[in-house]
């Protein structure tokens, strides 16, 4: 809701800022342990199969797309649930996944596409998802939102905080912490607003989280960027239909990529520049993402994320990889393409100022990727929740 559809409490024992899946989690938790909380968000609530509405991209050398709304990117993203490196994070993991309920994803949502992929390699893993498969119809359309509401993301715990209590403020952005004393006492908005909070907590993403605390005074943040680069490999392969089924239901794991089943549309044009008619029917790709290095900065005006020399290397790795399984799965080696290089998971830009869950300086948090050391190459949602169940119990005694 707006904040004219919102009867604000002058005093909240945490604001939360940012409302994707860091923001929304340990708001979630605060909430039901009886905490006053405040969810501001700089997007609007959109139905999930509107999502694609509000997509961001951020020009770096390396585009970054995002999208800026309730429960952010998490609507557009393929629901992926990998646990990440951090063995401190595993119960925190069994119970993200029991509340995601995360599973493989079953053969009856594997389609044309991904069969003949998965005959191609004997190296692929089925992908665990945070799919409900009941609701699920493999439409193909997870990046653009689910319009069956099967998948989870992170608007799903935003409800879940109101229900306990928590108020939420959307198309509302934060400018700065208000910081008195040495410690943060509430935030002030871009139209002058002020809000007051025993803790604030700060989980805008590694975009706009280092801008507040730039914008606050606080100094050492935005360097260190990472967007786990993509780009998809794909060519012609009569009727395959990879466009209409469940993406990402398989993954193959190497030493600096990923790769994944995946359907670009961006793959049309290249073809077509080649000569090559091409319906997106008759497409088979696979998704290759790198770790790539933390060579970024976030400014407060800009941000900068090229390739290094060692990203352009893991692509090219990743890509002959690709080009060699999609020839192996009928795929015409005359119409392979390759899109150009973007990212999707932003992280990394505090990873300076805080250690072991500290505070960055009394009362002020950050809970999110920009929290989290890169490269790290793998989606990073399942890391994210439970990074933000961990805080939440350390915020209120329980670890």
């Amino acid at each position: 809701m707006r904040r004219s559809d919102c009867q604000v409490m002058k005093m909240f024992d945490f604001i939360v800022v940012g409302s994707g899946t860091g923001g929304a989690t340990i708001a979630k938790e605060l909430a039901a342990y009886g905490k006053k909380v405040l969810i501001i968000e700089g997007g609007r609530a959109v139905p999930a199969g509107k999502a694609s509405e509000t997509y961001r991209i951020i020009p770096s050398g390396v585009e970054i797309w995002q999208t800026i709304c309730l429960g952010g990117t998490t609507l557009v993203s393929m629901g992926n649930a990998v646990r990440g490196p951090d063995g401190s994070l595993s119960e925190y993991y069994s119970e993200s996944e029991s509340e995601l309920g995360v599973t493989l994803v079953p053969e009856s949502h594997m389609g044309k596409g991904t069969r003949a992929l998965l005959l191609a390699s004997k190296d692929w893993k089925v992908m665990p998802k945070a799919i409900d498969f009941a609701k699920c119809r493999s439409c193909g359309m997870c990046p653009l939102g689910c319009p069956q509401n099967a998948k989870w993301d992170a608007s799903k715990y935003v409800r879940r905080a109101e229900i306990s209590g928590a108020q939420v403020l959307t198309e509302t952005h934060v400018r700065r912490v208000i910081i008195s004393g040495g410690r943060a006492i509430g935030v002030e908005t871009a139209d002058s607003q002020e809000f007051r909070a025993d803790t604030v907590i700060l989980s805008a993403g590694a975009v706009e989280t280092p801008r507040i605390l730039m914008g606050s005074g606080v100094q050492g943040v935005g360097a260190g960027l990472y967007v786990d680069t993509f780009i998809t490999v794909g060519g012609i392969f009569e009727g395959v239909g990879l466009n209409r089924e469940l993406n990402m239901a398989l993954f193959i794991k190497r030493d600096g990529y990923l790769l994944s089943p995946h359907y670009s549309s961006f793959l049309v044009p290249y073809l077509s520049s080649k000569g090559i008619r091409a319906r997106p029917v008759d497409i088979l790709g696979i998704m290759v993402k790198i770790a790539d290095e933390p060579t970024g900065v976030v400014e407060e005006g800009r941000v900068i994320k090229g390739l290094s020399n060692r990203d352009v290397e893991l692509l090219e790795r990743g890509r002959r990889e690709a080009e060699e399984i999609l020839i192996s799965a009928g795929v015409n080696p005359e119409t392979i393409v390759s899109t150009y290089p973007r990212g999707a998971h932003p992280g990394g830009t505090c990873v300076s100022l805080v250690k072991d869950f500290s505070p960055v300086l009394e009362s002020l948090y950050v809970c999110d990727a920009s929290i989290i050391p890169g490269p790290l190459g793998i989606p990073p949602i399942l890391t994210i929740i439970a990074m933000s169940k961990k805080l939440a119990a350390i915020l209120t005694g329980r670890a």
